[in-house]
């Protein structure tokens, strides 16, 4: 990964929020890459995430991969409470074109750290040995941590 400044970028909606604002998405990638980003993190907790179905999730990551090829990185938020989303996710992220991916803890079902890692990150990362996994640790939201071993 390039050292640098990277957006979490929101995820638009219209208004009243019924949907999201894909237009609006493309002007704000835009404006980065004008602005000179390192990278820009799509779809991760402050894209909100967890509240866009997964169709509108691929979508989103779609756009901002097509969009910063060659211009600047595209990470993918590709985590979940389910390993199996996770490893779909990633799938569609890498097939789009993302350079990395980001794996949020999972938040609701309260795993060891050391489980995290094993039943968790492990499985996405043997699936995709080429890509760069960014583990996204939280310990407030999963109590969780990320220890040298």
């Amino acid at each position: 990964m390039d050292a640098g400044c990277y957006t979490a970028i929101i995820t638009p909606f219209t208004n009243p929020a019924t949907a999201v604002d894909y237009t609006s998405l493309e002007k704000l990638v835009d404006f980065q890459i004008t602005n000179g980003i390192t990278g820009i993190l799509a779809a991760g907790t402050t894209g909100e995430s967890p509240t866009l179905a997964w169709d509108e999730h691929h979508k989103v990551t779609q756009i901002i991969a097509e969009q910063t090829q060659g211009k600047c990185l595209c990470i993918a938020g590709t985590g979940s409470n389910n390993t199996k989303e996770s490893i779909a996710a990633t799938k569609h992220a890498v097939d789009a074109g993302a350079d990395a991916v980001l794996l949020v803890d999972p938040y609701y079902n309260g795993p060891s750290s050391l489980e995290i890692r094993k039943e968790y990150i492990a499985p996405v990362a043997e699936k995709f040995p080429d890509v760069t996994i960014i583990p996204y640790i939280i310990p407030g939201r999963t109590g969780a941590q990320l220890f040298p071993e």
